[in-house]
């Protein structure tokens, strides 16, 4: 009897063993802001991301296993984000998510893709960044298209013939994406009367605007982000400036730090819950049901659609080792997420994205029109 007990004891304990090695999560890490200058912005997505892991985990996880998602904060900056980097290779992540400012994602890249471990950009549009290596994917479109994109929009729907472009120094997007829009918008035809600067912590802005004023342009072109754009329309409407304000896809949340001063302006998206992309509905229907609102922020479901990339590479690869992680996420094709058809390309960027105008009316994003590449 003692040595059936035995017996049982040892079959019991090997049954616990295997249930325990079979729940051992999937690391993965994101990278974003939660502090510092930058966090307003990146919430949303961090906000997506949890969603995305949440449903994963709600329907069996990911080869068995649970999927478990490690939140950590670059403090708004490049330095941060280098050190964020190197903590998600000590905690030997499979993976990573981020960041949202390319400025982030710049710094982060190089470290992930020298330590072998793949990270995927939902909003980064920088060139630069998928070209820092193999290990590195972006779910977004690229400045160099979405710039052409606004150029043409105000050139052709607009009309306009003149326009004025500001620049935050500090940012690697904002300076790209406006070099981008300049160099579009000449070729359409169009005459750029200054390219004028400021730096990403500023508040105040009379004295640019006010030398915005004197070249009485048809638009002003802000590839910027929510806090410098908002501020710099509201001072711009305070003084009276008419002209008509466009701006890239990190204005998601705009009105946050804009308010009324933005209706009127336009800027560049990659998504819209009017526009039928095939997953975009169960996402809406997924959020509302966890947040009791719908999405306003027409950015974040690219984080979504960042988990949800990662975790069909890691099903496919059939492991969490990250180099077949990598080789899986490289062979991506035709996945429906809630932002579109993803394809990666042989730089790890999506093929086709297109650009979505928004018109800022009322205090609401409505559609205005698609620009496929």
């Amino acid at each position: 009897m003692k040595k059936i007990a035995f017996i049982s004891l040892l079959w019991v304990s090997s049954i616990l063993t295997l249930t325990c090695f079979a729940s051992e999560p999937v690391k993965i890490a994101a990278i974003f802001a939660k502090t510092g200058i930058a966090w307003v912005q990146n919430a949303p997505y961090i906000e997506m991301i949890k969603l995305g892991v949440e449903e994963i985990n709600d329907n069996g996880g990911i080869l068995g296993q649970p999927l478990e998602l490690i939140v950590l904060d670059n403090k708004s900056t490049p330095i941060g984000s280098t050190m964020a980097a190197k903590q998600a290779v000590k905690l030997k992540v499979a993976a990573v998510v981020g960041s949202g400012l390319s400025s982030h994602s710049l710094a982060a890249a190089p470290i992930l893709q020298l330590e072998g471990i793949p990270m995927i950009t939902p909003v980064s549009t920088n060139p630069k960044v998928t070209k820092i290596g193999n290990f590195i994917f972006r779910i977004c479109f690229i400045d160099s298209f979405q710039g052409a994109a606004m150029a043409k929009f105000a050139y052709q729907d607009l009309k306009a013939r003149t326009a004025v472009v500001l620049k935050n120094v500090d940012e690697a997007y904002s300076l790209t994406l406006g070099g981008y829009f300049t160099e579009a918008f000449k070729k359409n035809g169009g005459t750029i009367l200054w390219e004028g600067t400021y730096r990403g912590r500023a508040v105040e802005f009379t004295d640019l605007l006010k030398k915005t004023a004197v070249f009485v342009p048809d638009t002003v072109y802000l590839p910027g982000y929510i806090r410098d754009s908002g501020l710099i329309i509201k001072q711009a409407k305070s003084i009276g400036l008419k002209s008509t304000f466009l701006g890239g896809d990190a204005w998601a949340e705009i009105y946050t730090y804009g308010g009324k001063a933005v209706d009127g302006s336009y800027h560049s998206a990659p998504w819209h819950p009017d526009v039928q992309f095939e997953k975009s509905g169960h996402l809406l229907k997924l959020y509302k049901q966890k947040h009791k609102k719908e999405v306003s922020n027409t950015s974040a479901p690219l984080s979504y659609d960042a988990v949800m990339v990662l975790a069909d590479a890691i099903e496919r690869a059939g492991s969490s080792n990250s180099l077949k992680i990598r080789d899986a996420l490289a062979l991506t094709h035709a996945f429906q997420g809630a932002t579109g058809e993803i394809t990666f390309d042989d730089y790890g960027d999506p093929r086709g994205k297109e650009v979505i105008i928004l018109k800022l009316e009322n205090g609401r994003k409505i559609y205005y029109k698609a620009i496929k590449p």
